[in-house]
C-alpha cells in the first residue's frame, strides 16, 4: 500500500509498505479521508513525540471503511463506515481510574492517516471507533477529534445558554470551538488579525468579529458586554501576549481556557492581584476523552455544525509532501487528503 511517513523535520516521503493484517482486537480501516491539521504542520516542522522513532505513520485525523477485522472483535465487521480517534485511554492508571483519562500516564496514541489503510489498534477499537450515520460523510466525520477537543474546552468552562464568549483567535481551532459554543447557545465574539479569517468565523455564526488590525480588543469587548468583559474566554493562539489578553478580556468572576499551547518553556507574567480580587478562575486544557468524541460525533451527524466552512479542500495522497513542504510555514485550514 502507499503511506506517508515522517523521516525527520520537514522530510516526509510517500513509500510502498506492506498492508498489515489486523490481530486480535484490531481491525484494518480502508481510508476514505484524512483531514491536515495544525499538529501535523508543527510534527512536520520540528517532529513530534507522538510520532514514535522514524520512519513514522503521518496524520491523525481520518475515517474509512473496514477492510477486516481481527479475532475478538464483535462490534464491528467488514463494510462498516467509521470514524477512529487518535488516542486510547490505558484504565489502570491514577488519572484513569479518575476519570481523567486525557492525562493517562499511558495514554495510545495513534496516526497514520495519509495511507491507503491504517491498522486501528485494539485499545482503540474498544474504547474509540466509531460507526458512522449514512447522513455523515468521511471528510467531515474526520472533524472528530478536533471537534472533540473544542467541546472538551467548552465543557470544561462550563459556558452555558446566555453567556458571552470571546475567542482570541480565529484559525481552524477558533471554528471549532465556535461551533462547540453555538451548539449551546453561547453568544460568540471572535478577535483576530487576519480579515479573511475573520469573514469565515462571521459567516461560521459568530455574532460579532473583532480586528486587532483596527479595534484595541479589550475596550471593544468591554463595550459589547456593557463594561464588565466576557463570561469566559478561550485563548486560540498559544503565545504569551495572547494567553495574558484572555485574562484581561474576562469579567469578575469569569473563566478563562488557555486552550492554545505556547512553546515549551515560555514564561507568562500574569497579574496575580486581577486573578485573586477579581476571582477569574484559570482553566488549562487538554486533549479529549472517549466521551468527547462520541460527543463531537453525534454533533456533526445532527448537521449543525458548517463542516464546509472548515475544510478548504482536497488533495490526492501523492500531494501530501509537497504540500506540506510548500505551506508549513503559514497558517492553514483544513485539507482533506482522498487517498
Amino acid at each position: 500500500m502507499k503511506a506517508v511517513l515522517f523521516y525527520a523535520p520537514k522530510v516526509i516521503k510517500l513509500v510502498d509498505v506492506p498492508t498489515p493484517e489486523p490481530g486480535p482486537g484490531e481491525v484494518l480501516l480502508k481510508i476514505s479521508a484524512a483531514l491536515t491539521c495544525g499538529t501535523d504542520f508543527k510534527a512536520y516542522r520540528q517532529g513530534h513525540h507522538m510520532l514514535g522513532t522514524p520512519p513514522s505513520p503521518f496524520g491523525h485525523e481520518f475515517a474509512g471503511v473496514i477492510a477486516a477485522v481481527g479475532k475478538n472483535v464483535s462490534k464491528f465487521k467488514s463494510g462498516d463506515r467509521v470514524v477512529a480517534a487518535n488516542s486510547a485511554p490505558c484504565e489502570g492508571c491514577f488519572y484513569c481510574e479518575r476519570g481523567q483519562t486525557q492525562l493517562c500516564d499511558d495514554l495510545k496514541l495513534h496516526n497514520g492517516g495519509y495511507a491507503e489503510y491504517n491498522l486501528v489498534p485494539a485499545p482503540i477499537v474498544k474504547h474509540n471507533l466509531y460507526k458512522l450515520p449514512d447522513n455523515l460523510g468521511f471528510s467531515e466525520a474526520a472533524l472528530g477529534d478536533p471537534l472533540a477537543c473544542a467541546i472538551h474546552a467548552v465543557d470544561v468552562v462550563r459556558a452555558h445558554e446566555g453567556e458571552t464568549a470571546a475567542i482570541i483567535g480565529a484559525g481552524s481551532m477558533s471554528l471549532l470551538l465556535l461551533q462547540a459554543l453555538r451548539a449551546r447557545g453561547v453568544r460568540v465574539l471572535v478577535v483576530g488579525r487576519s480579515k479573511a479569517n475573520l469573514d469565515i468565523a462571521s459567516a461560521a455564526g459568530a455574532d460579532t468579529v473583532i480586528s486587532t488590525e483596527n479595534a484595541e480588543p479589550i475596550a471593544a469587548i468591554k463595550r459589547l458586554t456593557d463594561g464588565r468583559g466576557a463570561d469566559c474566554v478561550f485563548e486560540a493562539v498559544g503565545t504569551a501576549k495572547t494567553w495574558q489578553m484572555a485574562v484581561e478580556l474576562t469579567r469578575k468572576g469569569g473563566r478563562v481556557c488557555l486552550f492554545g499551547g505556547c512553546a515549551s518553556g515560555t514564561m507568562v507574567p500574569i497579574d496575580t492581584h486581577r486573578i485573586h480580587y477579581s476571582q477569574i478562575t484559570l482553566h488549562g486544557v487538554f486533549h479529549h476523552t472517549p466521551k468527547y468524541f462520541k460527543a463531537a460525533v453525534d454533533l456533526l451527524a445532527s448537521s449543525r455544525v458548517k463542516t464546509g466552512l472548515l475544510i478548504e479542500g482536497r488533495i490526492a495522497l501523492d500531494e501530501v509532501p509537497s504540500f506540506f513542504h510548500e505551506r508549513h510555514g503559514q497558517s492553514n485550514r483544513k485539507f482533506a487528503v482522498i487517498p
